[in-house]
């Protein structure tokens, strides 16, 4: 029996993540994360989240100046990265002045950390994934439930960003970005959330799931919308699995041939780098192409 797309290139991811993950202790165990931290419960999905912030320079809670809002995917490796490039490229005057909130989970484990983004950032659910993770991470099947992507954009809507709004002093200014099936999600959110969203850094997405089913979602969405207001970066590794490619360029291609008012689009291909090398070089560019400030 074939295996579909989905599930081959998955199984090369999953199984990439697992072997280089079991060899390691869990994510965040050497890491100290910003004092700034906060736990939200959802009221969508009944799941608990680590909200972590980093905060422009000069931010000052007692003024008046407000600021954009890029949300990320993946907080438990994605924070110590993303601040530190935050703090570089805001003190070289490099990048607008924004406020950066990561969403991660409260618990760090290695093993919930993967099944819980496996369900948080996928828009259906696929059975046979939910058996490769389990298997690869020596877990019960009832314990992995991919499909959850309209929960988990619904709990960001109506949970983390009126949260963020009531703590910190931002605009309706917001982006999102993510790598992998964090960049599926952020690319979910495109066709989903343009309301919601204005900024998307979609990194290494992973296009095919389900059978390249967000092909189908970018078709209608192109069909329905004729004018919007969204600044895009979509980027991957050269080095890439190969299967992963025909969909992230023919989600692009789209939106290339797509004439719609409002929109604007970078792509990049890094050279040398892999799926997992690469998130380094695309967490940069992301912050430089969707908030760089222009050099005189």
């Amino acid at each position: 029996m074939k295996l579909s797309t989905s599930l081959k290139a998955f199984r090369f991811i999953i199984l990439l993540l697992i072997t280089n993950l079991s060899k390691a202790q869990d994510i965040n165990s050497n890491v100290e994360l910003s004092m700034r931290g906060h736990i939200l419960q959802s009221t969508v999905n009944n799941k608990t989240y680590q909200l972590y912030i980093s905060l422009p320079a000069g931010y000052n809670s007692a003024d008046t100046t407000r600021y954009p809002v890029l949300y990320v995917l993946d907080a438990n490796y994605s924070y110590p990265l993303i601040s530190s490039l935050h703090n570089l490229l805001d003190s070289g005057q490099e990048i607008e002045k924004i406020i950066i909130v990561a969403i991660g989970d409260k618990d760090q484990s290695n093993t919930t950390w993967i099944t819980s983004r496996m369900a948080d950032c996928t828009p259906s659910n696929d059975p046979n994934v939910d058996a490769e993770i389990a298997n690869g991470l020596n877990i019960p099947v009832s314990q992995v439930k991919t499909g959850g992507a309209k929960d988990f954009l619904a709990t960001i809507r109506t949970d983390i960003i009126p949260f963020i709004d009531r703590c910190y002093k931002t605009t309706n200014d917001r982006g999102i970005s993510g790598h992998s099936v964090g960049g599926l999600f952020a690319g979910y959110c495109l066709l989903n959330a343009t309301d919601l969203f204005k900024r998307y850094g979609i990194n290494s997405p992973s296009f095919l799931w389900n059978n390249q089913e967000i092909l189908s979602s970018e078709e209608t969405f192109i069909t329905e919308n004729s004018e919007i207001n969204a600044k895009i970066f979509i980027s991957f590794g050269s080095l890439e699995p190969e299967i992963m490619l025909p969909s992230i360029n023919s989600f692009i291609s789209a939106l290339k041939e797509y004439d719609c008012k409002g929109l604007s689009l970078t792509t990049q291909i890094f050279e040398n780098e892999t799926h997992i090398s690469v998130v380094a070089a695309s967490t940069s560019r992301t912050l430089k192409v969707l908030y760089g400030v222009k050099r005189q």
